[in-house]
């Protein structure tokens, strides 16, 4: 087959298997689609290490070790190796390279020749008994190839990013458990946003739309359309939920400690500090006047806020209403700061 092919077939064949676009386990990929070929001093990556493809074509028969399941494990022995003690990265980019240059040698099962697929087996592996039906290299065959090959690699970027065939089906069928998984995997990184199909329960009313996500608890979400704070199964009940990874807005997330102090001091310099992001705060605190906490109430709101004896609980409560409710209040205790650098009135 030709380089190119190669190339094709390792980049949708990577991109569908470990359901990436990234382009570095797909560069991967297509470096290990060549290095089968290192044992011709014709091939492309042959002319560019000719001492090496030398070397191995004066030894070794054509299609023979450098195509085998052998050079494969070889591959991705050291590929996990160099992963694991130097770069310490995601498990994908160590197996691109040899995946890339398993796919490799299968596809070449298909051509007239063959390859030693189990040398040092002299067997040759060929997949298509009758001679006719096997690929020629350049041959009408082998551009149906490249042309299939494009086309999955464009269905296996659109697949990644979705999340993957497996959240793709997830998402499509509502399942709750896939829809999580893909919120803890972007969240970090990326805002992300659900479609919901529902209806508020304090009357019924329908609360279908576009939300922004801050956070979940087990399989529920709390979301907000930048006018309060919902929880999904508590003031919305849905009938179907759907994601999707939205703009880049790195999420930070750091830790106050209160020790008999002024609590709005701390608080106001984040207020300061992030101007155009959107904070939430929960956690509990000891306060010295719990009496004069005036909790606020919002038509179908997620409970924000809530007094216990000395204690003030606060959860996903937004900075500005943080702020009200601590006001010349001295507390005790560690909240937890979330703060997303989206722009809430544009979510819906």
């Amino acid at each position: 087959m030709m380089s190119i092919t190669h190339a094709a077939i390792a980049l949708s064949g990577t991109s569908l298997i470990l359901g990436t676009a990234s382009p570095l386990p797909l560069g991967l990929a297509i470096l290990g689609s060549q290095l089968p070929d290192l044992d011709t001093t014709e091939s492309t990556i042959g002319k560019i290490f000719f001492p090496i493809s030398s070397w191995i074509e004066d030894r070794f028969p054509h299609r023979s070790i450098t195509h085998s399941l052998l050079a494969t494990a070889g591959i991705a022995a050291v590929s996990l190796l160099i992963n694991h003690f130097w770069l310490h990265g995601d498990i994908r980019i160590a197996i691109a390279l040899p995946l890339g240059h398993l796919l490799s040698c299968f596809s070449d099962t298909f051509t007239k020749q063959g390859v030693q697929l189990f040398d040092p087996n002299p067997a040759w592996a060929i997949s298509v008994s009758n001679p006719r039906r096997r690929l020629k290299t350049g041959g009408a065959g082998e551009l149906w190839v490249l042309g299939i090959s494009i086309a999955l690699l464009c269905f296996g970027i659109y697949l990644a990013n979705g999340g993957g065939i497996t959240q793709k089906v997830s998402q499509n069928l509502g399942l709750r458990d896939g829809i999580v998984r893909i919120y803890n995997e972007n969240a970090a990184t990326n805002n992300v946003y659900a479609e919901i199909k529902g209806y508020w329960a304090s009357d019924r009313t329908s609360a279908d739309g576009r939300y922004l996500i801050i956070g979940n608890e087990g399989k529920e979400f709390v979301v907000t359309d930048g006018k309060g704070i919902y929880k999904t199964g508590q003031q919305i009940i849905t009938s179907k939920v759907t994601t999707e990874v939205g703009e880049a807005a790195r999420t930070e997330i750091r830790n106050l400690t209160f020790n008999d102090e002024d609590a709005i001091a701390p608080l106001k310099e984040i207020q300061q500090n992030y101007p155009n992001s959107d904070v939430f705060v929960s956690g509990d605190l000891a306060v010295d006047f719990p009496e004069d906490i005036q909790i606020p109430f919002t038509k179908n709101n997620y409970a924000i806020a809530s007094v216990s004896s000395t204690t003030l609980k606060l959860s996903y409560c937004p900075l500005k209403e943080a702020i009200a409710l601590l006001k010349e209040q001295y507390a005790m205790g560690t909240v937890e700061v979330k703060i997303v650098k989206s722009n809430l009135s544009k979510v819906n």
